[in-house]
């Protein structure tokens, strides 16, 4: 692979968000490409499948049972995924693979590489449902997953704007949110619909401002936003950690990272860090960069992880782990997929987008 500059970084996550698979992955395809892009190959799994050698890392975030939904929950509805769909899509992994807590995946590496397909379990933003709902099927499964937490969330003086928005919309209070917005973010014109302005939210994100109005106004309509029961406190956390799960770094509060500058990306991150330490709940040496796409991050994130080796930082915008890059871990998700044959699919295109994007950049890298 090139190397990878400062201004360039993250170079395969986003050649792998520009790249479009055919309807029907070709696994004969795979092979070839495989061969060509790593010498001597990945190898395959003989385990019931064709899967390609390497570490595939599910993204999850809120776990829901449909048929009990907290408040909250009926109005955001954003990634989420569904107890029975989590046990069909986990249950699949396992029939395919061998399961790897992250903590431990880059260690597979020191020896040449993974010898057969892994996957690894991680969840973002401490959501309470991964306790109530997602712990109970993960203990049924013995998996040992990663839960990305932020220190904000859990002390209880910030929570997801998403899903505040969405309450407040829920409510019918989007026009008095749109009213702030317009106030003192009008760099944009802010949409009256309500649908429409919480895509906008997130697509014309501005750091601290973005929180704030959102928070103010959730404060202003409807009180209280600690009684929607959003996120896990210390004690949550802790209790997942003591019963097997992992916990990494999604920084302090979960502001976008590509639109601060290294001193408050430094804050952010290790601010995060010491909070969890002095709660006695130890973080892995991985960072879920907030949102994960490769447009939020920029370089002052890449200057923070060359000068913290230690760290690795993983993307959540599809992609499979062939080659160790310490900066640029990916996952991917299912979403809604269920059945044997959707799920397969999924993974052959996850597999057939990432190997297309190596190739592009080795053809770019120089000789």
């Amino acid at each position: 692979m090139p190397a990878v500059s400062n201004a360039q970084w993250p170079m395969l996550q986003r050649t792998i968000e520009q790249t479009s698979v055919p309807p029907t992955p070709r696994p004969s395809w795979i092979a070839r490409a495989i061969n060509k892009i790593f010498p001597g190959g990945l190898g395959l799994l003989q385990k019931g499948g064709h899967f390609p050698n390497g570490v595939y890392i599910l993204a999850y975030h809120s776990v829901v049972d449909p048929d009990h939904r907290e408040p909250w929950e009926m109005c955001y509805r954003k990634g989420e995924t569904t107890v029975a769909q989590l046990r069909t899509q986990l249950a699949f992994m396992l029939d395919h693979m061998t399961p790897i807590a992250l903590s431990a995946a880059p260690g597979l590496w020191a020896d040449g590489g993974p010898k057969m397909p892994y996957f690894a379990i991680t969840f973002d933003d401490g959501f309470t449902n991964n306790r109530v709902h997602a712990h109970p099927v993960i203990q049924e499964l013995g998996l040992k997953p990663t839960l990305f937490v932020n220190a904000d969330f859990a002390a209880r003086k910030q929570w997801f704007f998403r899903v505040l928005s969405a309450v407040l919309v829920h409510g019918g209070f989007s026009g008095r949110l749109v009213t702030l917005l317009r106030q003192k973010a009008p760099h944009h014109r802010w949409s009256d619909d309500g649908k429409i302005l919480l895509n906008e939210m997130k697509n014309f994100y501005v750091v601290d401002i973005m929180e704030d109005v959102i928070t103010e106004t959730y404060w202003e309509c409807l009180g209280d936003p600690d009684g929607l029961n959003i996120h896990l406190d210390r004690d949550g956390a802790l209790h997942l950690q003591r019963s097997g799960w992992e916990m990494g770094n999604h920084t302090r509060s979960h502001r976008l990272l590509s639109h601060q500058t290294l001193p408050q990306i430094t804050a952010a991150i290790e601010d995060n860090a010491a909070y969890w330490g002095q709660q006695g709940v130890p973080l892995i040496d991985f960072l879920a960069y907030p949102v994960g796409r490769a447009m939020d991050v920029n370089p002052a994130v890449n200057a923070w992880m060359q000068g913290n080796p230690a760290m690795h930082g993983i993307f959540a915008n599809g992609g499979v782990n062939f080659s160790l890059r310490r900066t640029e871990w990916l996952r991917f998700s299912f979403g809604s997929l269920t059945s044997p044959e959707q799920l397969e699919k999924a993974v052959y295109a996850q597999i057939q987008r990432t190997l297309t994007a190596c190739h592009i950049l080795q053809e770019k890298s120089p000789p």
